[in-house]
């Protein structure tokens, strides 16, 4: 029976998520943005934020230190692709001190109203997008809003610019590479499983948007005769529009009809798969704390028998 529910809890899940309303960015909860399944305080997550966000923010700026490119290094994907994925990592840890910040002053004004404390604790373990009904979907602040965008953005470009690059133009496996083409991809999937961001397979149309104002950026860069850093016609060598035209005007209509949805589609299966298992240990953690609470119970009345 309880299959059957999940079985029935995934479809119509899937039924929400292919309906004109599933293109918005409206949502039932806005702590689903800045706290995890798995953490019962705020804190840890605030620190893990942290930590992820002075990584991107050093190995960028020690990356270009070392190896300054210019203001061209800026026409290639990789290296916007990893100054969004910068951005959401700084955007997320303001997020999260506001949020552990102004959780500890309602905590600090409301210590004789429990059930303030006790929605606080609810929302530390509540499962997030992946399985709330669509139907208690509520407007959120423009900057969640924007802040939603700007991770399905980061997100399917990053695995789109390492998919692609071990594919196409593996033939550097230099630090350097492997940072901005390899752990770009770590750092999202880590991001996915650790954190209640919520996911809509619908808003592959923001990242596809994206893709296609780049390519049409590299259009005009190349119409204006705009070079690589090694003063080529052509950004990447499947971007050449002068050479080959066709196998550019191909691999940018698959970049944003299949490759980049497809990205997308991977990370809304790994948000349903971590929203299931986080659901499943919340109910065995609440299970067990059932039977020790009997337990309990059971012994406080036989104490009270025996002293009797």
């Amino acid at each position: 029976m309880e299959e059957e529910q999940g079985t029935m809890t995934c479809r119509g899940r899937l039924r929400e998520e292919f309906r004109l309303k599933s293109f918005c960015l409206n949502h039932g909860d806005r702590h689903d943005f800045t706290r995890s399944p798995w953490f019962n305080h705020l804190l840890p997550f605030v620190v893990y934020r942290t930590a992820v966000c002075l990584y991107q923010v050093i190995t960028f700026t020690t990356a270009h230190s070392l190896s300054p490119r210019g203001p061209k290094a800026l026409v290639y994907l990789t290296q916007l692709g990893f100054i969004i994925l910068t951005l959401h990592t700084i955007v997320s840890v303001l997020l999260c001190f506001i949020d552990y910040f102004g959780n500890r002053r309602r905590r600090s004004e409301s210590l004789d109203d429990p059930t303030t404390i006790a929605e606080d604790e609810v929302h530390a373990t509540k499962s997030t997008d992946a399985i709330h009904p669509t139907s208690q979907l509520t407007t959120l602040s423009w900057y969640y809003r924007g802040y939603w965008v700007l991770y399905n953005v980061a997100f399917s470009t990053g695995l789109f610019i390492t998919i692609a690059y071990w594919a196409l133009l593996g033939n550097n496996k230099s630090t350097f590479s492997i940072l901005f083409h390899g752990i770009n991809s770590v750092i999202i999937v880590m991001d996915i499983l650790i954190s209640r961001l919520p996911y809509r397979l619908l808003h592959f149309v923001y990242p596809s948007c994206f893709a296609l104002v780049y390519i049409l950026l590299t259009v005009i860069y190349w119409a204006a005769g705009g070079t690589d850093i090694k003063n080529r016609p052509w950004i990447y060598p499947f971007l050449d529009y002068g050479g080959n035209p066709g196998l550019a005007a191909g691999t940018a209509a698959l970049s944003i009809v299949v490759a980049i949805p497809l990205c997308h589609g991977v990370f809304f299966c790994l948000v349903c798969a971590r929203e299931k298992l986080a659901r499943c240990v919340t109910e065995r953690r609440i299970s067990l704390n059932d039977v020790s609470n009997r337990e309990n119970n059971c012994k406080q009345n036989n104490t009270e028998i025996t002293t009797l």
